[in-house]
């Protein structure tokens, strides 16, 4: 039942705590709990943008397995920019295999402007850390350059990681082509959501990369990428019901 304001002057006005001992001890458990899975979604929105190239090239697997395109992309937060997705946009769970069917799409792909390397496009969101500078590296994310243009801009919502020298590269160095590249990204994302199945329980993320790189080395789809429904039930003959 919530305190009525008179209760709680008079509890003030009386020099009693207004918090308890234990409610203090649970905000500070709720706050250290948090820190940790901020770390962790960072750690794992590093790890994606590292895995682009991986997961381009095992596109047929994640087209094959439900297990590996239902992965939620739910670590990052792409704000409103996939609000015409239909997969569960108001929570920002975008499945994995939507982003990898853009990705292995040579028309979504660069050529980086600092090495020529392979270059992906890449969804911008608001608390994307390597985003504050003109061009940044993902080993050492205190190395960038330039002012926060994509802090509050949405005007150009994407980046581009580079496989080659690992630069998360500003869109803007691609005025001449970032137009269509952006629409077909778009489109290719809304087509291949709709084929998401959330009722096949997804591989976790890191998992399934470890799953694909060892794919491709020893050359063998794992097991584990299967999924096999519930089971029917066998019915029952007289002989196993059984009377006590």
């Amino acid at each position: 039942m919530q305190e009525s304001f008179s209760s709680f002057s008079k509890r003030v006005n009386a020099g009693l705590p207004t918090v308890s001992d234990e409610e203090r001890e649970f905000e500070k458990e709720a706050k250290e709990i948090q820190a940790v899975l901020d770390r962790r979604n960072a750690r794992r929105e590093k790890l994606l943008w590292k895995s682009i190239p991986l997961l381009a090239r095992n596109w047929k697997l994640f087209r094959k397995y439900p297990r590996l395109y239902n992965i939620p992309i739910d670590f990052v937060y792409f704000g409103d920019f996939f609000r015409s997705i239909s997969w569960e946009p108001q929570n920002h769970n975008v499945p994995l295999g939507g982003l990898v069917a853009a990705w292995k799409m040579e028309n979504c792909q660069f050529s980086c402007p600092y090495c020529q390397g392979k270059a992906y496009l890449v969804p911008q969101h608001e608390h994307d850390i390597y985003s504050r500078g003109y061009h940044t590296s993902l080993d050492d994310p205190s190395d960038f350059v330039g002012d926060d243009i994509f802090r509050n801009d949405y005007s150009n919502p994407y980046l581009a990681f580079c496989e080659k020298c690992g630069k998360v590269v500003d869109c803007y160095d691609y005025d001449s082509e970032i137009s269509n590249k952006r629409s077909l990204f778009e489109s290719v994302m809304f087509q291949w959501n709709t084929h998401a199945d959330p009722a096949v329980p997804a591989l976790q993320f890191e998992h399934a990369l470890h799953l694909l790189t060892l794919g491709e080395t020893n050359g063998e789809e794992s097991d584990e990428f299967r999924h096999e429904g519930p089971r029917k039930m066998k019915k029952k003959s007289k002989d196993d019901v059984f009377e006590f």
